[in-house]
């Protein structure tokens, strides 16, 4: 049964810098990514273990966690600073197996579909959406879809936020979302080799403006989003889809307001339960996303993790965090 009012039980991560990048295990074992390096915990969050990776410059924005010994943690930055890195020691030593060499390029988010296959999604090289695969557990990596990946408009860019911009499926469905000139979802049905492209009613216009989470369960996709300079208000920032992504409805409340503030990351617990964060706070869906409630005095985070029915969520200041539904 679902907790009534659930709360977050704070750890103390023992970093101070902001973290967006997030992958949980389960209750025990939680990786996050900061400025300049990578933590862990084995023990629930009591004590974890910074590595730090590379140079002070490079910002680690998304994880992905396999197990207790094994994670790939991708930085975000221009041209070089967006790399990707190994660990299968426990985040002892890790190695940097691919380095992008775009000038122009930006890595956004890395998403697996299992233990072997991923794929990551950068900002657009030569109008079209970056996009990287693997097939051995992150092992190597190479360029996926050079002439066929979706076309972007000027002005139209993808949101490092959270690590969650992009969702695959077990099947090999991938989504992944844009903003700024345009809030698109990019469609592909067989991992990434073709795509199409959907128009949605998520706010977009400014480069600060569109999409910066989706979320998958089936044919049910739920993305959130709005404009990360206004933090506190909130405007055509949350919608679903119950085709597979091709169509989307805005979620509203009552008079058209949208269910909260701008919000950078969602996440499905269960089929019904979904759990949305932002900077300002903290929001649960208890029917698969048509209506939300905000979880009264509790902290923002940027980013979340969900390993069966424990949420782990990461912030600004070093702030981690932990809920049980």
């Amino acid at each position: 049964a679902l907790v009534a009012t659930p709360s977050w039980t704070l750890v103390d991560s023992g970093v101070d810098s902001s973290i967006r990048g997030i992958s949980a295990v389960d209750a025990q074992v939680c990786w996050i990514g900061t400025r300049s390096g990578v933590a862990v915990t084995t023990d629930g969050g009591e004590r974890w273990r910074f590595t730090k990776i590379g140079g002070d410059e490079l910002d680690f924005r998304d994880l992905h966690a396999f197990d207790a010994q094994r994670c790939i943690a991708m930085s975000a930055g221009e041209g070089d600073a967006s790399r990707i890195y190994r660990s299968v020691d426990g985040g002892r030593t890790w190695e940097l197996v691919f380095q992008n060499t775009e000038a122009k390029g930006f890595f956004n988010g890395i998403a697996f579909k299992d233990d072997q296959n991923g794929i990551l999604a950068g900002d657009p090289i030569g109008g079209r959406l970056f996009l990287l695969a693997t097939s051995d557990a992150g092992e190597s990596w190479r360029r996926i879809a050079e002439g066929t990946a979706p076309e972007m408009v000027e002005g139209e860019h993808a949101f490092a936020a959270s690590g969650t911009h992009l969702s695959v499926s077990k099947d090999g469905h991938v989504w992944v979302t844009s903003g700024g000139a345009r809030a698109r979802v990019f469609r592909s049905e067989d991992f990434g080799a073709s795509w199409t492209s959907q128009r949605t009613p998520m706010i977009a216009g400014e480069s600060s403006t569109g999409i910066f989470s989706i979320a998958f369960r089936g044919q049910h996709g739920v993305a959130v989003g709005g404009d990360y300079e206004k933090e506190s208000e909130g405007r055509d920032n949350a919608m679903c889809s119950r085709d597979g992504g091709l169509s989307w409805q805005l979620v509203t409340q009552a008079g058209g307001a949208a269910p909260f503030e701008f919000r950078s990351c969602v996440g499905f617990v269960s089929a019904s339960v979904l759990v949305s964060v932002g900077p300002s706070g903290t929001d649960l869906s208890r029917d698969a996303g048509a209506s939300w409630q905000t979880l009264a005095g509790e902290p923002g985070f940027h980013t979340l993790s969900i390993a069966g029915r424990t949420v782990w969520a990461a912030g600004s200041d070093g702030r981690v965090a932990y809920l049980k539904l």
